[in-house]
């Protein structure tokens, strides 16, 4: 049992390792790429990957999907794709720094602490607090290296605030759900609702701008779409649905650590001792969840109690 513990930590580690290129690559990008564009690209071909993944589990269903299981997925697509990352986007085009973007995001364990005592029923614990206090000083570090705060600062953080409240709401929904669906199907069919809800406005943007951004900026936005979307989602929601919400989403304060050094090999940002104090109190926070889940009691994680 302690072997699929670790595979559930390491597909969470692989699939946040590559949500954490998104902010440098979408830096790269630049303007070129709409916010509404990205998360239409994003989403429907991360949906239509995953849809077709699905299809066996589809088939071997011993119940159609009804009405109420497309609007599950159209609430998590709403939430968790079409309204969250866009503010994610947006929030990326203002903030000076990928890793200052990265920073903010990672505080959605903050909001998944909140969230699952009521939609997952996930009780509260001294060791929740620890760890969670401990990564939000980490954080901190990183957010006193961005300087003062502007008024440009402080629009972005409040975007990026809000986008980490939504996709920590998500990832309670995610969480709560994905035993009855799977993997491939509850993120497929939620990727591609929450794609064709930004159609739309996506299409007047491209009307108004025009495609020349786009081809252009061809090459990361396929990398962002497969890689940092398709494959990362895929992963991360594999290691969610064999443990908590809280759990998942403590993953996200290793974002800052790993987009800062992505951003310090790719765009040529510099990292100081703030950063580096700061990597290690999000290390130590991470170290109190996962030491709390890989050696508690067999049959005490949701997945295990779900498999009685």
């Amino acid at each position: 049992m302690r072997h699929k513990k670790i595979m559930f930590f390491l597909a969470l580690f692989a699939g946040v390792g590559l949500f954490s290129t998104v902010e440098v690559a979408s830096k790269l990008i630049g303007a070129r790429v709409h916010p509404l564009q990205m998360v239409f690209i994003r989403f429907f071909l991360t949906g239509l990957i995953l849809l077709v993944m699905a299809a066996p589990a589809l088939r071997k269903r011993s119940t159609p999907l009804a009405l109420r299981d497309y609007g599950i997925f159209a609430l998590n697509g709403g939430i968790g794709f079409a309204l969250a990352l866009v503010l994610f986007h947006a929030a990326i085009l203002i903030f000076e720094k990928a890793a200052s973007c990265a920073v903010v995001f990672s505080a959605n364990p903050i909001f998944v602490l909140l969230f699952a005592r009521f939609v997952n029923r996930e009780s509260w614990s001294i060791p929740k607090w620890a760890a969670m206090a401990t990564g939000i000083v980490g954080v901190a570090c990183f957010a006193w290296e961005s300087g003062a705060f502007t008024r440009q600062s402080l629009a972005a953080l409040s975007l990026m605030l809000m986008a980490a409240m939504l996709f920590a709401l998500s990832i309670c929904i995610v969480r709560r759900v994905i035993i009855s669906y799977g993997v491939f199907v509850l993120t497929g069919f939620s990727a591609l609702f929450g794609s064709l809800m930004v159609l739309p406005f996506a299409l007047a943007v491209t009307a108004h701008q025009g495609v020349a951004g786009l081809v252009s900026a061809w090459a990361p936005t396929m990398y962002v779409a497969l890689l940092g979307t398709a494959l990362a989602y895929g992963l991360y929601y594999f290691g969610l649905c064999h443990g908590t919400a809280f759990q998942a989403s403590m993953m996200f304060f290793l974002k800052p650590v790993m987009a800062s050094l992505l951003a310090v090999l790719v765009l040529g940002e510099h990292i100081n001792r703030f950063m580096v104090l700061g990597s290690a109190l999000i290390l130590g926070g991470l170290l109190i969840t996962v030491s709390g889940h890989l050696f508690a009691p067999r049959g005490s994680s949701p997945a295990e109690k779900n498999q009685k």
